[in-house]
Parts: C-alpha cells; structure tokens; sequence
C-alpha cells in the first residue's frame, strides 16, 4: 500500500487494516454492520458500486474509510470514493489492486487468522500490508459471511496488539 498516495487523499488507515474484496451476500447495505464488526475500511456490499449504493455506505459509516467496487470508477471518484476495487482508478483516488500487499487469511479461528497476519507482517512491511476477507463471501449466507468477517477482524486485531508487544518488549 502506498501510504503517502492514501494520506494525500486525505485516507487514514490503522497498520494492516480490515477490508473485504468482492461482493457480500444479500443487498448493498453493509457498510454499518461492518463499521459494527470493527472493518477498518467498509463497504456497500454491492458486485458493482454505483455513485448512489457508494454514497449510501458512506453517509451510513461518515466516520470509517469507504471503499467502492468496480463500476465505473470516474463516477464513483465524482461519487467522493477514493479507494476503489479496480484495476485502475481515475486521479484523485487510489485503485485497490492485485499489485497492493493484501493477505487473505484461509478461514479458521482469531488466533489462526492471527498467526497468518503475523507471518505475512514479518516478512514485509507491515503498514504496507491490506488484511482481507473475501472474494467470494456473497456465495455464502448472510450470517456466515458475518462470522467470517468477525474472525478476520479478531484475528487481525490480536495481530496488531502481538507486534505492540513485541515492540515495547525492545525497547
């Protein structure tokens, strides 16, 4: 991730934040149920964002990062969005691509998902570092998708308070 690219946006992210790729199960009204789980950057849910589904996820969550998927990405700029799921993203927003450092931890339980963020962090960079669930969370039901979602932010967040740990333990 290119942290000065998201800060001249005016984006602020914790080190290793919480994101979804691909769509979510049901309709594209997710963005407050994921601000609720703790997902650092939310998200409409929808397969293809559109300028009024990007706008209603980030008038329901003003206060948390909003990513918006694919679509068109010039409308969803003009939209306000400034992460997008694309391949490429118009000037004034950053593109959320496959070229970005983004760990998808295999499912399992907060302490697994922990071990895999960790493992990723040490052999990188950990504040260039996306953790994510999905794609393919829309294949499953609602409930379930959820449930992933909490384990990845639990993992994600014992993650981070294992490398404060180490942290303050060296010095």
């Amino acid at each position: 991730m290119r942290r000065t690219d998201l800060a001249a946006l005016g984006v602020q992210l914790p080190v290793m934040p919480t994101v979804i790729l691909g769509a979510l199960p049901g309709a594209p009204d997710w963005a407050a149920r994921l601000a609720r789980i703790g997902v650092d950057v939310v998200s409409s849910g929808a397969a293809e964002d559109t300028p009024e589904t990007f706008a209603a996820a980030a008038a329901a969550v003003p206060h948390r990062p909003c990513k918006a998927r694919a679509g068109d990405p010039d409308a969803l700029a003009a939209a306000g969005a400034r992460i997008i799921e694309a391949a490429a993203a118009p000037a004034g927003a950053y593109a959320l691509t496959p070229d970005d450092d983004v760990l998808v931890p295999g499912p399992g339980t907060p302490d697994e998902v922990a071990a895999e963020v960790l493992a990723a962090a040490r052999e990188g960079e950990p504040a260039a570092l996306w953790v994510a669930a999905g794609p393919g969370l829309d294949a499953l039901a609602e409930d379930e998708a959820e449930q992933r979602i909490h384990v990845l932010v639990e993992g994600t967040h014992r993650a981070r308070m294992w490398l404060v740990k180490e942290q303050f333990d060296r010095e």
